[in-house]
């Protein structure tokens, strides 16, 4: 009887100690930097960051195409992160886009500018939402496609010190005719 107390003692005492063990790991090998950054379309399209695309559902009747992007950044690291900027450029610059509008939707206070964005502070386990509204003529685009060049939208995201965390390109695809 005392060899199957034993046995079962030291098999709920290893259980313990495994699972304590599984608890404690994950924050004791958290990197102190860590910023997951994605770009969404929320109205008429699909952005692709695996494909580096983003392809419209639809144009309206002036060959317009509007879609506003949500760009999403979380800090999941050990510490704060000071002076994250948010740069937002467009290829090639012959006025195939028109940018509407930049707004945050979510998250610690951000200051925006023309096409940058800066967040003083990013708390730990804190996420900021800033949304684009873009507007892109599907004539120009379908004349970049013809002299060779692609219609790219680049959100580049740096932190402290100008390390690079994220460059979300992409390349502006026509619907189906």
């Amino acid at each position: 009887m005392t060899s199957t107390f034993r046995i079962a003692l030291f098999a709920a005492t290893f259980v313990v100690i495994l699972s304590t063990f599984a608890f404690i790991y994950p924050a004791v090998t958290r990197p102190d930097v860590s910023l997951i950054v994605s770009v969404d379309a929320e109205l008429n399209g699909i952005a692709d960051e695996y494909n580096k695309e983003y392809r419209p559902i639809q144009i309206d009747d002036q060959n317009i195409m509007t879609e506003v992007f949500a760009l999403r950044i979380a800090n999941l690291g050990k510490v704060d992160v000071n002076n994250v900027v948010i740069n937002l450029n467009f290829e090639p610059k012959n006025n195939w886009y028109s940018l509407v509008l930049i707004e945050q939707s979510f998250g610690p206070p951000a200051s925006i500018s023309d096409t940058q964005v800066i967040i003083e502070r990013l708390p730990v386990d804190e996420t900021i939402t800033i949304k684009y509204e873009v507007s892109m003529n599907a004539s120009a685009i379908g004349s970049n496609n013809l002299l060779q060049r692609k219609s790219q939208i680049d959100f580049i995201v740096t932190a402290e010190e100008n390390l690079m965390i994220s460059d979300n390109l992409f390349n502006v695809r026509l619907p189906p005719a």
